[in-house]
């Protein structure tokens, strides 16, 4: 009876092992991450490219006077905002460990207009050099 109780345990952890393992995977892949000089950007696999593209170049010329031209769709209707979670990881920020500054941001872009707003989430260092 130990026997069975034994084995049946072994497959349960077996099987629990490989479901973390195939999360894991799948997680991975869901992600697309864009590498510019030193920065690299991680963003869901469902972001289009344009708005990849549009928060990466907010991030480099990001101005807190930054005026938009806003359209007259947008200023009749309003913005139409697609947002998502935006991670920047610059390398080699500090001289010492940890070296690498992990940073979340609530990206939003309209898609009507070059309306874009990055709110920062989290900061934080990382050892990843």
């Amino acid at each position: 009876m130990k026997k069975i109780i034994a084995l049946i345990m072994v497959l349960v952890s077996v099987f629990s092992v490989m479901s973390i393992s195939v999360y894991a995977e799948d997680a991975e892949e869901n992600m697309v991450t864009v590498t510019v000089n030193d920065v690299e950007f991680i963003f869901d696999a469902d972001t289009s490219e344009e708005f990849r593209n549009r928060a990466i170049a907010h991030y480099f010329n990001h101005d807190e006077d930054d005026a938009s031209a806003y359209g007259l769709t947008c200023t009749l209707f309003g913005h139409n905002i697609e947002s998502s979670i935006t991670t920047a990881i610059t390398h080699k920020a500090k001289a010492t460990d940890p070296r690498c500054l992990r940073q979340k941001f609530n990206t939003e872009v309209c898609t009507r207009c070059d309306y874009t707003n990055s709110t920062l989430i989290s900061s934080t260092y990382i050892s990843c050099c």
